[in-house]
């Protein structure tokens, strides 16, 4: 099991952890909820928009992790694995942190892990932190993943710049997120826009991002999605 002790290796040595319940961490102080999705309603939200059942999550998290058969994993804003939970149930190969703002959404991952498993895996811990400050050490992981993180997201540089600190100089990392594609749907991703949901980007724009930090990257477009992976 991932405890406090083994986690507290891998993190700057100025964070305090306090264990929330058990499998789940916060770098937060008791009764801190910093995250938007822990609002009435919006953790709902989530689930019904951010996470597409047209897209096989799975898949995508299965070639992620294939990268490599060693080294850390860390999921950037899991969520509440709402697609991702029935693989990450039988998932043992390596250590994974699963890492939220959001603790209502934690939880909820939580939940599923244990639907499905009857416990949380024991090379998994979940933890509540700051996809725009994570508090690991530099070089950490070895894989990473972040689905539909970053069109929720008006700083998208920030995001990348810690990723990148922390991935390994032989790391991969593999993100999706939301984008426009002069689609009939981009009338929606305006809609959610203007609701403060999403940030949709072109995909020019997202992948400038990218190219000014220095970080070449291969992407696909499906539909609304941009699939990219780095390293």
């Amino acid at each position: 099991m991932i405890n406090a002790q083994i986690l507290s290796a891998i993190i700057f040595k100025d964070v305090s952890l306090w264990l929330v319940e058990p499998n789940i961490y916060s770098v937060y102080s008791p009764g801190e909820m910093p995250g938007a999705y822990d609002s009435f309603g919006v953790s709902t939200i989530y689930d019904l928009v951010a996470c597409n059942r047209l897209y096989n999550w799975v898949t995508l998290c299965e070639n992620a992790l294939a990268s490599s058969s060693e080294g850390w994993v860390l999921d950037i804003a899991c969520g509440s694995l709402a697609f991702t939970a029935k693989f990450y149930a039988n998932y043992s190969e390596r250590p994974v942190v699963l890492l939220d703002q959001s603790l209502k959404l934690l939880r909820k991952g939580k939940s599923r892990l244990m639907k499905r498993n009857g416990k949380v895996p024991a090379n998994m811990v979940f933890l509540h932190a700051d996809a725009l400050q994570l508090p690991f050490k530099g070089e950490i992981f070895r894989t990473i993943i972040s689905l539909n993180l970053l069109h929720c997201l008006d700083d998208v540089k920030t995001v990348l710049k810690e990723l990148k600190r922390v991935l390994t100089a032989d790391g991969t990392a593999a993100l999706t997120t939301l984008v426009r594609n002069k689609r009939w749907s981009d009338s929606y991703l305006n809609m959610l826009a203007r609701s403060g949901v999403v940030v949709p980007r072109s995909p020019g724009h997202l992948l400038s991002a990218f190219d000014d930090l220095d970080m070449p990257v291969k992407h696909q477009i499906k539909g609304n999605l941009a699939f990219i992976n780095y390293g």
